[in-house]
């Protein structure tokens, strides 16, 4: 066997390339013997990895019993996870990032709902602007004349007001001084002036609704409709959130899944080197492992940024105190998805609760009672306008004319009325609101139709995810169990390195089809809870509560089955017959 001499720099370059974290200190690398046999090095080597690693998980504050120094250095880019120290790991695991997180931020602070709990304020506003209608009014006025043949001084002043059942109300005094035009004398008051009170009241046009009252109404129904838009913000803006953080979790699990894949081939490469180096294998093995390397760090790297894209995505949902965008920590990702349990389900009950609590509903509601009370305005202005008037006035003080002419009590009643001859602008209103009406409530026919259908979609998803789920679990235990025979066959050199890379790709595609499923069935009960309308902060936190799933997947992969070689033996021969 051929001897291979390194010196500490050669060695320290080693350790570099072969990944490991921890950069051992010169003064360990220069005990290394000059003369060692690559197998011995290799040892030597993997025994200073794993004293490395040990002082990694040892409290800081513990001095080395054997006086080594251990340097970190940051962590390589492609290092997985799953070789972090395992103090680090502990400590994380109770700052794992939880669906209940996420909703809990995005109630807090995003935007859009942030927006639309503005929606109240807002029609508040707009409800009292539409009661300004009805305002009392304060008016008043002072004309004078001091030129001419018939100098006089007028003065006034009242309040007056729109009363809720279409009635006008003004009472006001005034004076009027001077010398008056013979035909403008009711101009002239009695010398402590007159006091005057008018009232009109509708009749017909305008008495059981009129335009006023049409704007206090839909500002009320706008008011009732701020509640349901906040909560179809909350639906809508969770749903997307639970989405985006189930495909977070995901792009972890395969992101790891791909590392373990370049792990193992990383690992076999240094066996292979050692082996070159021996004369024990080929160059071309060598090459092939090397470019599967190649090839499985750069599916790393897409997978990567893949992964980091969704975390920059997640990040909208997820903010931190002052309401800015968090992007999520590596080690926030959870181990495991939960647990995966169907909730029972009764379509017609289901059916009935969420066209009562979803959102969407309820705004077509008010808004076709919206389009009502603009179809009643319109019925009302197809009747004439007949108003009653009355008026009453009484002059004080000293009589300002000598026929004493103003100052008995005044009493003036009556009706004036109008009416358009076409009426058009009230026919075509009531043309139009009615077909609006049966617009809305053929739409709101088809919304409960699709929620309905939201409703059959996700449960379906939910039953049949649940299926692949536990499919491709078996899948992924068999896969395995299989890649762990053909790596007994694989060492015995019964196969090549190229059937054994097409195995262990096999494993992989289908560990990330388990992730895969079980995102989807995640993202599917996020999507049936959406079309129940039930809370999604209640929901998410009883999701987080849920036991962490012991399905086997990325960092906890099936444990090959403890069999003797001569069995290994014996089932390799069976098959090599069959194939024969």
């Amino acid at each position: 066997m051929s001897h291979l001499r390194l010196s500490s720099v050669a060695a320290l370059v080693w350790v570099f390339v072969s990944g490991a974290l921890p950069v051992v200190q010169a003064q360990v690398l220069d005990e290394v013997p000059r003369d060692v046999t690559v197998s011995e090095f290799f040892v030597l080597l993997q025994s200073e990895s794993e004293l490395s690693e040990t002082a990694e998980r040892r409290d800081p504050s513990v001095p080395m019993q054997n006086g080594v120094t251990i340097q970190m250095v940051e962590a390589d880019p492609l290092e997985s996870p799953a070789e972090s120290d395992e103090a680090s790991r502990d400590s994380a695991n109770g700052d794992r990032l939880t669906l209940a997180d996420v909703v809990a931020s995005l109630y807090r602070a995003y935007p859009e709902i942030a927006r639309a709990r503005q929606q109240p304020i807002v029609a508040t506003g707009e409800l009292t602007q539409a009661y300004g209608s009805f305002d009392t009014k304060l008016y008043g006025n002072t004309i004078s004349e001091p030129l001419g043949n018939y100098e006089n001084y007028r003065n006034g002043i009242g309040v007056a007001r729109q009363t809720w059942w279409g009635s006008y109300l003004a009472a006001g005094y005034r004076i009027g001084r001077g010398h008056f035009q013979p035909w403008y004398k009711e101009r002239q008051t009695d010398e402590a002036g007159e006091f005057k009170l008018a009232f009109v009241h509708p009749l017909l046009q305008g008495r059981a609704i009129d335009t006023n009252r049409l704007a206090v109404f839909q500002a009320s129904l706008a008011r009732q409709a701020a509640d349901p838009i906040i909560q179809q913000a909350i639906l809508d803006t969770s749903r997307d959130a639970m989405g985006i953080y189930w495909q977070w979790v995901a792009a972890g699990a395969v992101l790891e899944a791909q590392r373990e894949l370049l792990q193992i081939a990383e690992k076999r490469g240094k066996q292979f080197e050692a082996g070159f180096e021996a004369d024990k294998f080929a160059e071309i093995d060598l090459i092939l492992n090397q470019q599967l390397i190649a090839e499985r760090r750069a599916k790393v790297l897409e997978t990567e940024q893949k992964y980091r894209q969704i975390a920059f995505k997640l990040s909208l949902y997820l903010r931190d105190e002052m309401g800015q965008p968090m992007v999520p920590s590596d080690n926030w990702l959870p181990d495991h998805f939960p647990e995966t349990q169907l909730p029972e389900s009764n379509f017609d009950q289901d059916l009935a609760a969420a066209l009562m609590r979803r959102p969407e509903p309820q705004l077509l509601q008010l808004e076709l009672r919206g389009v009502e009370l603009e179809r009643r305005v319109a019925c009302n202005d197809l009747l004439p306008r007949v108003d009653f008037i009355a008026e009453a006035s009484q002059d004080i003080g000293k009589a300002a004319t000598k026929s004493d002419d103003k100052s008995e009590f005044e009493l003036v009643i009556g009706l004036q009325g109008e009416m358009p001859i076409q009426r058009r602008k009230a026919r075509g209103k009531i043309q139009s609101t009615t077909a609006k009406m049966v617009q809305i409530n053929e739409k709101l026919r088809l919304q409960r139709d699709k929620i309905g259908a939201e409703l059959m979609t996700a449960y379906n998803a939910l039953v049949l995810a649940k299926q692949m789920v536990e499919q491709n679990e078996i899948s992924l235990r068999a896969a395995f169990e299989t890649l762990d025979r053909y790596r007994f066959a694989f060492d015995r050199g019964k196969i090549d390195l190229i059937y054994l890379n097409l195995l262990e790709s096999k494993a992989n595609e289908t560990e990330i089809k388990l992730v895969e499923a079980q995102q989807f069935w995640f993202a599917a009960l996020a999507d049936m809870q959406a079309a129940l309308g039930l809370d999604p902060l209640d929901q998410a936190m009883a999701v987080s509560a849920l036991p962490d799933s012991t399905r086997p997947g990325p960092g906890d992969l099936p444990k090959p089955k403890n069999l003797e070689e001569t069995q290994l033996q014996k089932d390799w021969e069976l098959h090599s017959k069959a194939a024969e």
